[in-house]
């Protein structure tokens, strides 16, 4: 199975003249419903930890791997702006002026402007109080488990979310349950074998999954916890963020839910928690919590990440900040992502391909079992054209 992304790349050289739609990796299923499997069991199978591929060129439609020029059909970089020769000049800038990094924690005297300017603009685009911005986007969940700790009896998690969330439910030291993926109602069933209405449950789930573009059915999520008073949805919508909604805040603003987000709306019925990346749409690096600022406050008290951790890189937070200035300046380009990717559908269904309507630059595309996508994937690669 593959999935699309529709990024440009503005580090042309003169073999690379046209834009090409840009295709994602897909991760197999990885455990069984019951329990959460070991890291080992959980690891995807095909990953070569020895021999990894090196990507020798910027991300964008044509790249060099392994001295080899192939069109490329994987990353996240879905608005092409990891390239962006503004985002690279002002990485460039930033650390001419403050140095690779501030060397401690931000609780120290590690606020550089470029952090600070990263969170001052994530505000302005998420249209909350307050943001956090971090190393990496992968601790999200991480943090958001740590604030929540205490607040709940069980944890549910969709048995295909990332890697991320399934350690961070192991955090919250309470019992995982697995539930088929994007299944309200297998998740209505395994709250009532696990949990008393009485009970608090925390659900868990991407916005976003990668290797189909799919969405999470969180408005029926949120009809099924009706029944369990204080709980709580948990969110990585790390391919949703700056994809969807009308300002790009992800598949909660597409859904209507942005209001709730954080501890914006104490005052809901379940609590809605999301973490996001600047790492893939955003075009720069590092992991955000937008919200109220209260709810902040507590994220930086109750995880390490702002005491323990180092700030991010001068660099990967000057690319940032300017990643968020070109977003907000050119909403057209989710609009151009959309037009591309809805493009890219028809021709694959014009092929005679099965893929899915979802409203995301992913398409997830398989033919035959395994053994047809090795070689399809080996056939592409010989001809120059890389789908991982």
């Amino acid at each position: 199975m593959i999935g699309i992304d529709t990024g440009r790349n503005w580090l042309k050289t003169d073999r690379q003249k046209k834009s090409h739609p840009v295709l994602g990796a897909a991760l197999p299923s990885r455990n069984g419903r019951d329990t959460l499997a070991p890291r080992s069991e959980a690891s995807p199978q095909f990953v070569d930890t020895e021999h990894s591929p090196v990507l020798q060129s910027p991300p964008g439609p044509q790249v060099i791997i392994d001295g080899r020029e192939y069109v490329y059909f994987g990353g996240t970089s879905y608005l092409g702006l990891a390239g962006h020769p503004e985002v690279i000049e002002s990485a460039c800038d930033a650390v001419r002026r403050y140095g690779v990094h501030t060397a401690t924690s931000r609780a120290g005297f590690g606020n550089n402007p470029p952090t600070l300017e990263v969170e001052r603009l994530a505000t302005r685009l998420f249209g909350t109080e307050d943001a956090f911005y971090f190393v990496s986007g992968y601790v999200g969940n991480h943090i958001l488990i740590q604030n929540l700790a205490g607040g709940f009896h069980a944890v549910f998690i969709d048995e295909l979310s990332h890697y991320s969330l399934n350690e961070a439910a192991c955090l919250a030291g309470l019992a995982v349950t697995p539930f088929r993926h994007r299944d309200p109602e297998d998740f209505r069933n395994r709250l009532a074998q696990n949990l008393r209405s009485s009970q608090r449950a925390l659900l868990m789930t991407d916005g976003v999954f990668p290797m189909t573009g799919a969405l999470a059915p969180i408005n029926e999520y949120l009809s099924v916890l009706q029944g369990y008073q204080s709980s709580a949805v948990l969110v990585d919508d790390a391919h949703g963020v700056g994809v969807l909604g009308e300002e790009g805040r992800g598949i909660l603003e597409y859904l209507g839910l942005w209001g709730r987000v954080n501890g914006c709306d104490p005052e809901g019925d379940a609590m809605l928690c999301v973490s996001g990346t600047m790492s893939k749409a955003i075009g720069g690096f590092g992991g955000v919590i937008p919200g109220a600022r209260s709810f902040l406050e507590r994220a930086r008290r109750s995880s390490h990440y702002f005491d323990g951790a180092s700030a991010p890189p001068s660099a990967a937070a000057g690319a940032t900040a300017k990643a968020l200035e070109l977003i907000m300046r050119e909403p057209g380009l989710r609009q151009q992502l959309r037009v591309k990717a809805q493009r890219m559908r028809r021709g694959l269904r014009e092929l005679g391909l099965s893929v899915e309507d979802w409203p995301t630059p992913n398409i997830g595309v398989q033919i035959g079992g395994a053994d047809d996508m090795r070689r399809i994937h080996a056939g592409l690669k010989a001809h120059g054209i890389l789908v991982p």
